[in-house]
């Protein structure tokens, strides 16, 4: 069977455009946030006091939203800024008035813990700069892709990699399973 050098030619092009998206798919993931600088080290302490070391500390958000369909769409947003709510004190000087939304980049925490009062469960970011800030992890609003959507589900990972050379991300809890985040360290090249 002989085939047509129109044939040849439309199989050549074919296999260009697969080895070029093949490439530019590799060129995205080589570039993606998780290989740029500043790495962050991070304890992560859990709330039966197991405690794993992580390299290249991210937070990954995971959504769900409900249209106009009673199908879900799931999304999920993967940075090392952490997106909450801060506890403003109400007028006699206590926690517990308004919520406001905030965000906190990685680099600039030194801890996050929850701690467990008779108020319930109590999440306090440390900054570096030595303040305590009292907050509420709520979804981020800036995240919703279809604002007249209603939220079906919302959790909060952090995740990161065990090993220290390790590119792929190999851990992930689920902070309602979190006691502590400690950043142990910020490092600008991998080595």
């Amino acid at each position: 069977m002989k085939v047509s050098s129109a044939s040849t030619r439309l199989l050549n092009r074919c296999r260009c455009t697969a080895c070029l998206c093949i490439l530019c798919c590799l060129f995205l993931a080589a570039c993606s946030e998780s290989t740029k600088p500043p790495y962050i080290r991070a304890q992560v302490i859990d709330v039966y006091n197991n405690k794993t070391d992580i390299y290249n500390a991210h937070l990954l958000y995971w959504w769900q939203e409900r249209g106009e369909t009673a199908f879900l769409d799931t999304y999920n947003h993967t940075g090392r800024v952490l997106m909450v709510s801060e506890v403003k004190s109400n007028n006699a000087g206590h926690s517990g008035g308004s919520l406001v939304p905030c965000s906190f980049p990685l680099s600039d925490i030194g801890k996050i813990e929850w701690v467990i009062t008779e108020a319930g469960k109590q999440m306090y970011v440390h900054t570096t700069a030595g303040a305590a800030v009292e907050t509420q992890c709520l979804f981020p609003q800036e995240l919703r892709i279809d604002p007249a959507s209603g939220l079906a589900d919302f959790k909060l990972y952090i995740t990161g990699s065990t090993g220290k050379n390790v590119r792929s991300f190999d851990f992930r809890q689920d902070i309602d399973f979190v006691r502590t985040i400690l950043i142990t360290g910020i490092e600008t090249q991998r080595h």
